[in-house]
């Protein structure tokens, strides 16, 4: 056995113990005649070291064998890559040929038809081209100690990390050619001092100090120099009437803000919010009136930090505010007080509210409040297509934000609306579009609220949606329910069952096994039959979260399946149930064709 093949079974023996989730994703490896046949047409004579790796294993389908590289690709793929990278004009030689890339960032590449096969790292943001290790078994054996060794590791959430100091130490070993980066805590601080930023606030005198930073001064030179440019730029934008023209707004908040943001206000207003000083109230009461937005808009987050009530009223003047971003933040901050005669104003604040961010605020702000008077105002706003809105492309937002209102205010119209946003397939596909995320937030919500308040055609809806014609749809409606404790999800779940996007399978036998609810344990041991092997893979993954002997007979006989994956899957949670009728099944499997699954089965009869 050489010593690049010994590495690598190291490395997979690691795996399969810590991650054999991910063991079980390897690619099966490919023989000498096949890796020829490939390569027939690739321009250059591949090193000995790259027919023993891909020999091992012709790729993955996630996870990583070299932390920090997340693809490791297959022969077929790296060929497809370096003929991109050749069609791309970059600056690539054509002796590389790249194995393993982390996102498209960065990436280790092979050198081809020289008599040595060094590693290069390329970074082309970095602007980093360099050898990093002289061979592939080099780099495979300091990977595999550093896994041993602990120099790799996983943290408390399951992320590998790693100890810079072992594995600079391991590398060396290892002939590494990199520039080792510095394993000290010290940070780099992109922003300029300022006068607030130097205000400690345990000092006795952090009141005074931050009250006459939100007026200082900025103390770098090139903060001094950036503040003129802005104003320069400011002066010449009203020179050319550019000033008030449509999308001119976030440029010129920007360079407001810059005039006084570099000098430290809004950060002195930022921290006398976290000093707690009641006393703070009237500076921060001034600052409401700052010239730069950033300023106002840490003025009253520090106001409600504070939570004195004399900060209403001006608050409420702030819903008109130049800046949407203020009347964004004034409107959260009137919800945050709580105080009732913020209703009417924000009422009509929304009424004339041009900007989609800050719309959706007020609409939000008034949901909190759950006053009767404001459901239709909010109606209308969702029943209107946006046209009142400058940034109109984003009513889907106002109008999830309207939704989100309206299920805090319980009465027979805003049941109305949620079955309207459920039943409207072409707004809930247009908000699903703009922002899938808050778009499922939205439909989980209304429909916990619709299972509240007991809508009798709520299954049904769901139930159409479900089996909508529309992908996105689907699983928006999936993942939705998913995250509803109720038990009448399991048997929509349980019908997605049988549909035909082998994805909303996949996703709905997890969510089962999340659930481990017995009415599954049937419908799941059927989808085993599935002539998707990623499929009968996450079934057999979530069956074993029921400890049942339906499952034990089950799993024992998905040893026999003819995807290696499968059988592995199926071998290490039969270890992981802990029953002995497993054993002898397990013992048959010990001959498997697979090193990987053999290596498992070995694993858990062990357990056993």
């Amino acid at each position: 056995m050489s010593l690049l093949t010994d590495a690598l079974d190291r490395i997979e023996t690691w795996l399969v113990k810590n991650q054999p989730e991910f063991a079980l994703s390897l690619a099966p490896g490919l023989t000498r005649q096949e890796i020829d046949a490939i390569v027939e047409n690739f321009p250059y004579r591949l090193p000995e070291e790259l027919y023993e790796f891909y020999g091992w294993h012709n790729g993955c389908q996630y996870g990583y064998i070299v932390p920090k590289f997340d693809n490791f690709f297959s022969l077929q793929e790296a060929l497809k890559w370096y003929a991109d990278f050749l069609s791309w004009g970059f600056d690539w030689n054509p002796h590389w040929l790249t194995i393993l890339d982390f996102n498209g960032d960065y990436r280790y590449a092979v050198v081809t038809g020289e008599d040595s096969a060094p590693i290069w790292f390329i970074d082309p943001e970095g602007c980093i081209k360099e050898i990093r290790w002289d061979s592939l078994t080099d780099l495979m054996l300091a990977t595999a100690e550093c896994y041993e060794t602990g120099a790799y590791y996983f943290d408390d959430e399951g992320y590998i990390k790693e100890d810079k100091q072992k594995v600079a130490e391991i590398h060396r070993k290892y002939n590494y050619r990199g520039r080792e980066t510095s394993t000290t805590n010290e940070s780099y601080n992109p922003e300029p001092p300022t006068v607030a930023s130097e205000v400690d606030l345990s000092n006795p005198n952090a009141l005074e100090e931050l009250i006459q930073a939100l007026q200082a001064a900025p103390l770098s030179p090139d903060a001094g120099m950036l503040q003129a440019m802005a104003a320069n730029t400011l002066d010449n934008l009203a020179n050319l009437g550019l000033v008030n023209q449509v999308g001119a707004e976030p440029l010129v908040i920007g360079l407001q803000n810059i005039l006084y943001d570099n000098a430290g206000h809004a950060l002195a207003a930022k921290k006398l919010g976290e000093l707690g000083d009641i006393r703070a109230v009237e500076p921060l009461l001034q600052a409401l009136s700052h010239p730069s937005g950033k300023v106002r808009t840490n003025a009253i987050e520090s106001l409600v930090k504070l939570g004195d009530s004399r900060a209403v009223e001006p608050l409420i003047q702030c819903l008109q505010d130049s800046d949407f971003f203020v009347r964004t933040k004034a409107a959260w901050a009137l919800a945050e007080f709580g105080d009732t005669k913020a209703i009417e104003p924000l009422i009509e604040a929304l009424s004339h509210e041009n900007q989609s961010t800050a719309c959706g605020a007020i609409a939000s702000a008034l949901g909190k409040f759950g006053d009767v008077r404001a459901i239709e105002p909010l109606i209308a706003v969702f029943r209107s297509n946006g046209s009142f809105l400058r940034d109109a492309f984003s009513f889907p937002h106002v109008q999830l934000a309207v939704v989100h209102a309206l299920r805090l205010i319980d009465d027979s119209r805003t049941t109305d609306i949620l079955v309207e946003f459920l039943r409207d397939r072409e707004g809930l596909l247009q908000a699903i579009n703009r922002d899938w995320l808050r778009s499922e937030q939205a439909t989980h919500q209304v429909i916990e609220t619709l299972l509240t308040r007991q809508h009798p055609d709520l299954l049904e809806i769901l139930t159409q949606l479900l089996q909508a014609s529309e992908s996105r749809i689907q699983t928006n409606t999936l993942s939705a329910i998913a995250k509803i404790t109720n038990p009448l999800m399991i048997d929509l779940l349980i019908l997605t069952l049988a549909n035909e996007n082998n994805w909303l399978r996949k996703s709905a036998i997890y969510y089962l096994g999340e659930r481990v609810d017995t009415r599954a344990i049937e419908p799941m041991i059927s989808i085993l039959q599935d002539v998707n092997a990623d499929v009968r893979i996450t079934a057999v993954y979530a069956l074993a979260k029921m400890n049942d002997e339906r499952v034990v007979k089950a799993l024992i006989e998905m040893l026999k399946d003819e995807d290696f994956r499968v059988r592995g899957a199926a071998a290490l949670n039969l270890g992981n149930l802990g029953n002995l009728r497993a054993v002898e099944p397990l013992n048959q499997c010990l001959e498997d064709e697979n090193s990987i699954v053999r290596k498992i089965v070995q694993q858990a009869l062990n357990k056993l």
